[in-house]
């Protein structure tokens, strides 16, 4: 429980944030919404929440000098009696962060959950800026408390240079959401109507999307159109499988179609295609994950650089990464990149983790063999996030 002073720190720490980025409008309204729910935490039982804590530093070398690079993402939930729940998502990425006064962290999203609209067993939400990843297998824990489902191949450490690809598509603009609550045990439905953030002002988005729960079954698809684009709109959907068994083993597959314009004069081709393949084998205290990912032509509304991409890559891992301890292994990773002037890439190197309590700590370092330049040859992460 906390109190006033809590809330008046909340306030200035969000005015101080970066959001130049964001129309006029948009900033007034986010402060006013953190402005608005402090109020309402004066004056009612307010619960304080730190979640998703994430930040990750990236040591190599570039042009001869080898330097740092932060990522991260810090979440503000504020849960206002039982049925208001708001939260604040800030995020940073610079190789000057921590040493550039004029760095400092941007506003990712704000939003303002309302549980058990008019009575019934579904929620409200109304948001501001990116919020939920679709066919990603990242809410499953949290909806349903089940063990993790997502490919860990995804994310900064994987991805430092171009999209980080979490899940077929993220929902990203000024909108609301309208979802069912946690009385639907083995289902959640959520449908989305937003102006998508990603184009110029007057293009709008709506999504649907479902959850399935079952014994050794997840399953979460989802379908969606933006307008006014091209001659018809633009369209995406997807699905996520996940397959598992009680002894650890399992299945994950995502494929989907990441965005498609009727009547663009361009045929239905590979390049529309997201698709990630991913057998887990568990052994006890060894793992094995096998990886095969084809990079679409569009994601996230943006033309994707690293279209036609393919990546396979293996995961040995030695103990248990999700509960209390340490664990470790070693991944290499092949790919083929056809829009890239080194078209074959290998690199490998050992990883490990600690888990305590509500941390993680991941120590990484990339080797990059092949095509052989020596000041590419080594790359290190260090991360820590928190688990719940």
């Amino acid at each position: 429980m906390y109190d006033n002073v809590c809330d008046v720190k909340i306030i200035d720490t969000i005015k101080e944030f970066h959001m130049r980025s964001w129309p006029r409008a948009t900033r007034i309204l986010v402060i006013s919404l953190v402005t608005m729910l402090a109020v309402v935490s004066a004056t009612s039982a307010t619960d304080l929440d730190v979640r998703p804590f994430e930040f990750i530093t990236r040591g190599y070398v570039d042009g001869g000098v080898f330097q740092l690079q932060t990522t991260g993402e810090l979440g503000i939930q504020l849960q206002s009696g039982q049925l208001t729940r708001s939260e604040v998502l800030l995020g940073v990425r610079s190789t000057a962060f921590g040493t550039d006064p004029d760095v400092s962290p941007v506003v990712r999203r704000a939003s303002v959950t309302f549980e058990q609209l008019l009575g019934s067993s579904f929620s409200f939400t109304y948001f501001l800026g990116e919020l939920d990843r679709l066919a990603s297998g990242q809410r499953f824990p949290g909806a349903f408390g089940t063990p993790p489902v997502a490919t860990e191949f995804r994310g900064y450490q994987y991805f430092p240079e171009g999209p980080l690809y979490e899940g077929l598509y993220g929902v990203s603009g000024t909108g609301v959401r309208i979802s069912s609550g946690e009385q639907w045990r083995r289902v959640e439905l959520a449908a989305y109507a937003y102006q998508d953030n990603r184009f110029d002002p007057g293009v709008f988005s709506n999504d649907i999307a479902v959850m399935v729960n079952l014994a050794g079954v997840q399953l979460e698809a989802f379908a969606g159109a933006s307008y006014p684009l091209g001659a018809f709109g633009r369209y995406r959907g997807g699905l996520l499988a996940n397959f598992s068994t009680p002894e650890g083993d399992a299945l994950l597959a995502q494929v989907g179609v990441t965005g498609f314009e009727p009547g663009s004069g361009q045929e239905f081709g590979l390049d529309d295609l997201f698709f990630l393949f991913e057998p887990r084998v568990n052994l006890g205290t060894l793992g094995l994950a096998l990886t095969f990912f084809w990079h679409p032509g569009l994601y996230d509304q943006v033309e994707n650089p690293e279209r036609g991409t393919i990546d396979t890559n293996l995961n040995v891992r030695i103990g248990d990464s999700v509960s209390d301890g340490l664990s470790g292994g070693v991944e290499s990773r092949v790919s083929i990149r056809p829009q890239s002037g080194d078209q074959f890439q290998i690199t490998t190197g050992p990883y490990l983790r600690l888990n305590s309590g509500s941390v993680s700590w991941d120590l990484r370092a990339v080797l990059r063999p092949f095509p052989f330049a020596l000041d590419e040859l080594v790359e290190g992460y260090l991360g820590v996030r928190t688990r719940f």
